[in-house]
């Protein structure tokens, strides 16, 4: 198809460019007439369209519905709560956890659903990651944030600037619109291949996406087409337009040939009104959806902190031969994890990092 090697042509260019392709060139092409591939360049200014987190460049909600557009992402269900918890190092504190779930159109015309991603933001932790404070008190509160001294070559407390307390009142801010755009971008991440955060690189430069769309103009070439496709820009009513009888003619025969009239007995062998007095068999009732509890969120919540704060020193062979980094991001999405397992993990970490010299 020339709308696919046009397509091609334009992603082969942008990675020349050095641009991040968010789109599967060798699978996402659609294999029939009736859909066409779309591709997309968007460019995030990292000043005004991101929240900086860690170094790193978390696009802002309204960014966020621009690229899953462009991606073909169809957020179906979402919602963003908050909830108080009390943790000994930051003591008692709103946490912020949005969820959402999606869909994209594949190559074949069918859909893909995302799971039901989550993503919690807790305020207080993220501020205390930040300035480098592993324990929230009276003193820790008015410390300024941690910067480097060109001319000792050390890391240094400014006198000047924000406080940890202003700086956790900054984040609570934003805290539902972070928690919010966090799932959505894990929605897109799943179903595209998006991070949820840009590094200094990656948001230098355009982010390329591709999603299967309707191909008008292969519709337009059939008369049917033509016709059903000026009615819905006309906003026609279909049954109004064709006739209503036209539609239901075929439903009504079937009823006239298996509904017998009233009072009639029915054909030997099937159910009729003799049965209508029998009670019905009542379905079993649906099973509610297994609903993590708050400590097993706020334990998801530090497990995600300590992997995306700790990654340079988690990602690597241990003594053991084992990798920190990939047993705590399998931990993290396993969904069969429990309370439990979400604790040792944290403590598996925090021992790891402390024997390195790390606090955590």
């Amino acid at each position: 198809m020339s709308d696919n090697k046009n397509a091609l042509a334009v992603i082969e260019t942008a990675e020349k460019n050095g641009a991040l392709i968010c789109f599967d060139a060798k699978n996402g092409f659609s294999q029939v007439d009736l859909y066409r591939t779309e591709i997309t360049e968007i460019a995030i200014d990292q000043d005004n369209d991101c929240f900086k987190i860690n170094h790193k460049y978390m696009p802002k909600r309204e960014v966020v519905d621009r690229i899953g557009e462009a991606a073909g992402v169809i957020f179906e269900d979402g919602e963003t709560r908050s909830q108080t918890v009390d943790d000994p190092a930051c003591g008692k504190h709103v946490v912020y956890t949005g969820s959402a779930q999606g869909r994209v159109r594949m190559s074949d015309g069918t859909w893909r659903k995302s799971s039901v991603a989550i993503y919690g933001f807790d305020p207080t932790l993220r501020a205390m990651l930040d300035y480098e404070v592993t324990e929230l008190n009276a003193q820790t509160k008015v410390l300024h944030k941690m910067h480097y001294n060109e001319k000792t070559k050390k890391k240094e407390r400014s006198a000047y600037g924000n406080t940890l307390a202003t700086a956790i009142m900054e984040y609570q801010k934003h805290g539902q619109q972070r928690a919010n755009t966090g799932a959505r971008l894990r929605v897109i991440r799943e179903l595209v291949g998006l991070p949820v955060a840009l590094t200094e690189d990656q948001i230098k430069k355009p982010v390329v996406f591709g999603r299967i769309v309707q191909n008008t103009s292969y519709i337009l070439q059939t008369p049917e087409g033509r016709v059903l496709a000026t009615a819905m820009a006309l906003g026609a009513d279909i049954p109004a337009l064709f006739g209503k009888k036209a539609l239901t003619d075929g439903a009504d025969s079937v009823e006239k040939v298996v509904k017998p009239k009233d009072n009639e007995a029915p054909p030997e062998g099937e159910a009729g009104d003799s049965q209508s007095n029998e009670p019905e068999f009542p379905d079993p009732e649906p099973e509610p959806e297994t609903v993590k509890d708050e400590e097993f969120e706020h334990l998801t919540c530090i497990l995600d902190e300590f992997l995306e704060q700790f990654k340079p020193s988690l990602n690597g062979k241990s003594k053991d031969g084992k990798n920190p980094y990939e047993l705590g991001t399998a931990e993290l999405n396993d969904p069969n994890a429990t309370k439990k397992s979400r604790e040792q993990m944290i403590i598996r970490i925090r021992a790891y990092l402390a024997k390195k010299g790390i606090e955590a």
